[in-house]
This record gives structure tokens, sequence and C-alpha cells, in this order.
């Protein structure tokens, strides 16, 4: 079941598709030609955002996924996403995987696998990284961007106030709207410079959204995942095993219950535990 913060952003996403495209594309963003059903064929699954736009002559769809904590196996799922979305809509498909923090992203693409020697599939992805994004940028002013805003590098804890004060004078928006943007707006300016850089009025605003208890436990669960992850970390330096540069993001990436098991195993059987850890941290393709 989505999360009551991915419930928003992506309620965020699919009410101002013009705005999604000029996020992800900037000054050459394709036309919108329709926002379409985001729900996938033969599946329970739904894309976060599902547009058909045309640029160049060319019609094609955009499938949008965003992202804001670590997910193994994401590039998979945009995979199967990609192929649902073609398959219904007849169109070629753009998947974009739109990070909302750094600790957010995954493995750069393509995502590929070989069998018996010979390169089965590749999978291409446009990738856009919130904190890259100049939203100085005219295009970039729009009222549904303001609370991403505040992850652009250059930003600093004032961006949140100002974005606070666009968000509460701008006429355009639906009390629904303008609380779902607070929401994201507190949210992200939390994680960013810390809950102390709220003003009163949006920590008020926080502490009456759903979100605030999901936060809270979100942020538990990465408590554990961190303390798990460094457990065995140091189970490996013990036993004097050699990982590669990228394992302990690998291991973020398995979830505190997986990494737990893995825990149990290093104290019942040490070495299977250690044949599954370097499994688990393997480079893909190994």
């Amino acid at each position: 079941m989505a999360s009551v913060y991915d419930l928003i952003l992506r309620r965020l996403v699919q009410g101002h598709p013009e705005q999604l495209l000029l996020l992800l594309f900037g000054s050459n963003a394709p036309r919108l030609v329709r926002a379409v059903d985001s729900s996938l064929p033969q599946s329970e699954r739904r894309a976060d955002a599902l547009l058909i736009v045309e640029a160049r002559g060319e019609r094609f769809a955009v499938e949008v996924e965003l992202q804001a904590q670590p997910e193994a196996g994401f590039a998979r799922r945009l995979l199967d996403y990609a192929v649902r979305a073609h398959l219904r809509e007849g169109l070629p498909v753009l998947p974009v995987a739109l990070y909302l923090l750094p600790e957010a992203e995954g493995a750069p693409p393509p995502y590929t696998f070989d069998c018996v020697g010979r390169r089965v599939l590749s999978f291409d992805f446009q990738v856009v990284r919130l904190w890259e994004v100049d939203f100085s940028l005219p295009a970039l002013q729009a009222p549904a961007l303001l609370a991403l805003s505040v992850m652009e590098q250059t930003a600093g804890p004032e961006r949140a106030a100002w974005a606070e004060a666009r968000l509460r004078r701008e006429p355009g928006l639906s009390e629904e709207e303008r609380l779902d943007l607070l929401v994201v707006l507190g949210s992200l300016a939390a994680r960013r410079f810390g809950p102390r850089w709220l003003s009163q009025s949006l920590r008020s605003v926080m502490l009456d959204s759903p979100f605030w208890d999901e936060a809270a436990a979100e942020v538990r669960i990465k408590e554990r995942v961190k303390d798990r992850t460094r457990t065995l970390l140091t189970f490996a330096s013990t036993r004097g095993m050699v990982l590669p540069p990228e394992a302990e993001q690998r291991l973020v990436e398995l979830g505190a219950d997986v990494l737990e098991q893995l825990i149990k195993q290093a104290f019942a059987a040490p070495d299977d535990a250690a044949a599954a850890l370097l499994k688990a941290v393997a480079p893909r393709g190994h």
C-alpha cells in the first residue's frame, strides 16, 4: 500500500502535468497531449504519472516514478511499468526516475542482464536529480514546483520560508492542493535543513498531517537499517572479507528485515552468512 507521502507526491505530479514536464525536460519539454490513467494493465501497480506527449512530430508516453528512499529492484519495477504502459498505449515509452533525495538514487542506467554469455536486455531510462535542477529558471517558478525547490543544491534554509510565503498567498491553488504542497515542503525542508528551520505555522501543518507519524516511523526504520548495516560490515571486516565499494549502499537497499536475517545467520552459521553477504553485495552481472 502506498504511504501518505507517496500519495501526496503522486497527486502533486498528476495534478500538474505541464509543470512536471518542465521539471523533467526544461525549456525543451514536449507538448502535453493528455494525462492518462496511471494504472497499468494486468497489475495492481500504479505509476506515479503517465503522460502522453509530443515532440518534433513524435508522440510518446512519459512514465515517471518519484523516489524519496532507496528501493531494491527499482530498475526492474521501472522496466515492468514501461512495458505495461507500452502494451496499453501502443506508443514508445520514455521512463524517467525522479530522485528527490541523493540517498534515494540507485544504480545508474542501463539495467541489463545476460544469459549464457548473451546480452538479453539493456533497459535505459532518464534520470532527473532534484538537487541538480536550477529552480531559478522562469519556467520552473510554477506554484506546484515551489515545495520541491528546497532540494536545489544551492538552496539554503531561507528557501523554505520563501516557498512557504508564496504558497500561502498563491490564489490559483485549492486549499487541498495548498495543504499537500505545504506538507511536501515541510517534509523536504526538515530532511534537508533539520526540523528547527520550519516556521511555527509550517510545523503546525506537519503535526496535523498523517505524514508526521509516518515520517517518524521512517526515521526509526532508517536507524535500524543503519545499525544492522554497520553490524554486517563489522562481521565482514573481522572475517577478512573484501567487499566491493558499493557494499554499504547495497546493504541499505536490502531493508531492515533482510539485514536482521543475515545477522541471525551470522551467529548461527557464519560461513553460510559470509557467502550470503558476498552474494547480496556483489556487483550486477556477477
